[in-house]
């Protein structure tokens, strides 16, 4: 009988292959098979066997293991095929396999690696299907190894062949993929990118560069006009058409409940003048804007009789207070009779009244910031050393709970209380001591005749600070005469004077510090207006200007952030997100010590 190339399904054995056949199997597709076989019993057929046909069965093999669900015997048989071996078509078979396994392992990079292989540049010739499965994988594969803009990338791709469910479940992917691309990465892509990709990216850097409401709502309308067949058009995504009924609804009478009076009436102002010239900005462009009152919180003996006037006012949004202990008394009722941002933080931990959002300038999120940046550059093991302050105490906790959380090692903690005892007790963090005593002894060893020079630890990576600037002049020099002038360090703002000589502010050269953009990239739309009329603004009261433009752009934003956990906003402060507890967090800018000044364009090479 002569020989066909594609045999029946009889069994897994290969002696029907071997007899009167002119050549061996070239696809999974010729190869004998019974329905439902177990993967061990394929491969002790295939250990019967040697070359092509054994590797075959092995690849038949992985692919039983992996539609029963286990990765990672797929992976553990994967390794006895050399894939080089393969023809063509099962190479990309070995790859998806690999790929597909790995993912359910958490092993994104792996998965990435097969994908890669060159056998991949073949997949024009597959069948639809076939192709798209393998785009799924790489989109997940990218988006588990923090490359979002590339995932949402290959979704804009192979969207035009999806359908139905599938093509609606792409699209919400593509918008949260581009709601984790970083600004820049963003803007870049953007000035890069043709066609539909660009369109998406437009659409999402509204959200990003249009930081008013009313401008975003202006802009979000002249791109669905120019766009009106892109498939992100109808509907629009969620955020975005959140975006439309905020601003469709938006409260028409804001209170401003800051305490013009007392000690805290400077610091009231500079975040009064923030606000309304946030303000002006959207009415300059024509654009109508909410009323604003102003309360003065130090004429209300206690926030009830506030609440009941603004409501005979018909109030319908409160921006304040500002003074901690008030905020403190909110956090602890039940309800508020008018929704409210106020302009600090509560002391106490939540829950909160569902309609009190806090917003501030708290060190928690200089510390937090530094956590993250420190683990981004690759750092793993750390020390911290700060101020025995209330705030310098807070950063510590919070870059604590927040190292640890990523996986950091925090190998030791310095609190400093006398500025005469900061190089002892570096020395000691650094156990500077011991080395010195060891290189004594090795010297002593060798008579004297070679001279060692003494190590810090090595298994400190970088150092925190939250300290002073009378402190942290301290810190570099004290780190050079121990032999560590390289340790890197991460500070919050506190350790430098804002302004424009830099003298206050010497040796402290290379010191990596988290500032808000107002103050350290100076590039927001606002900043030339509000330094020209108020030049203390380019100052440290500057934070206060910024602060009170970002409540002004954030208050008509706080449902759909409660609702959008993604949603961030650039502001003059930081990027901004709302956490489930109605706090505002924010994610500082990064600059590095140069000359006394602290320079933002050296953040990228402080490793």
């Amino acid at each position: 009988m002569p020989c066909n190339k594609r045999l029946p399904i009889l069994s897994l054995a290969l002696a029907v292959l071997l007899v009167g056949c002119a050549s061996p199997p070239q696809s999974l597709s010729e190869l004998p098979r019974t329905p439902q076989a177990s993967a061990e019993k394929i491969l002790a057929d295939a250990d019967k066997y040697s070359g092509a046909e054994a590797n075959l069965l092995r690849l038949y093999a992985a692919q039983a293991a992996s539609d029963a669900g286990q990765a990672q015997q797929v992976l553990s048989i994967l390794e006895r095929i050399p894939q080089s071996e393969l023809p063509l078509d099962q190479q990309v078979r070995f790859s998806t396999l690999q790929a597909r396994s790995a993912l359910e392992l958490k092993q994104p990079e792996m998965a990435l690696r097969a994908l890669r292989h060159p056998s991949m540049n073949q997949i024009d010739n597959l069948p639809l299907t076939d192709q798209v499965a393998i785009q799924r994988l790489r989109v997940l594969a990218l988006g588990a190894t923090g490359e979002p803009l590339k995932a949402a990338r290959e979704r804009v791709f192979m969207h035009g062949v999806l359908s139905g469910g599938e093509r609606n479940a792409n699209l919400l992917a593509i918008w949260e993929n581009l709601q984790k691309v970083p600004t820049p990465e963003l803007t870049q892509a953007t000035e890069n990118a043709d066609g539909e990709l660009r369109s998406w990216l437009e659409l999402a850097l509204i959200e990003r560069e249009f930081r008013n409401i009313d401008l975003q709502v202006q802009a979000i309308k002249a791109w669905r006009d120019e766009n009106s067949a892109h498939p992100a058009a109808q509907p629009l995504p969620d955020s975005i058409q959140q975006l439309l009924e905020l601003h469709a609804s938006r409260p028409q009478h804001i209170a401003l409940l800051l305490p013009f009076e007392g000690p805290l009436a400077s610091a009231a102002e500079a975040l009064r003048d923030g606000f309304l010239a946030a303000q002006y900005q959207a009415q300059s462009k024509g654009l109508d804007q909410p009323r604003v009152s102003l309360y003065d919180s130090t004429a209300y003996s206690d926030l009830d009789q506030f609440y009941a006037q603004a409501s005979a006012d018909g109030v319908e949004w409160v921006i304040g207070p500002l003074d901690r202990a008030r905020v403190g008394r909110l956090a602890t009722r039940a309800t508020l009779p008018i929704p409210t941002l106020a302009l600090n933080y509560a002391e106490q931990e939540g829950p909160y009244p569902q309609d009190l959002f806090q917003f501030g300038l708290a060190p928690e999120d200089e510390a937090r910031s530094a956590a993250m940046q420190a683990w981004e550059q690759g750092h793993r093991q750390m020390a911290a050393l700060h101020t025995t302050t209330d705030w310098g105490e807070r950063a510590y906790q919070s870059f604590r709970r927040s190292w640890e959380e990523m996986g950091g090692v925090l190998i030791g903690r310095v609190v400093i209380d006398q500025p005469a005892a900061i190089s002892g007790q570096i020395a000691d963090l650094l156990q500077i001591r011991q080395s010195e005593q060891r290189s004594q002894r090795v010297s002593r060893a060798l008579n004297g005749n070679v001279v060692v020079q003494p190590t810090p630890r090595q298994d400190l990576d970088a150092l925190f600070i939250a300290v002073n600037p009378q402190q942290a002049r301290q810190i570099k020099p004290t780190l050079a005469f121990q032999y560590a002038a390289d340790l890197p360090v991460y500070a919050t703002s506190h350790v430098y004077q804002v302004g424009l000589d830099g003298q206050q502010n010497a040796d402290m050269d290379g010191i990596v510090v988290a500032e808000i953009p107002w103050l350290l990239t100076r590039n927001d739309t606002l900043y030339g207006q509000v330094t020209d009329n108020w030049p203390q603004a380019q100052g440290p009261l500057g934070r206060l200007y910024a602060m009170g433009i970002d409540a002004q752009r954030i208050f008509s934003r706080l449902p759909q952030m409660q609702q959008h956990a993604s949603t961030r906003v650039n502001g003059a402060t930081g990027e901004l997100t709302l956490a489930p507890d109605g706090r505002i967090q924010r994610q500082l800018s990064w600059g590095v010590m140069e000359r006394g000044q602290l320079s933002a364009t050296s953040a990228a090479r402080v490793q």
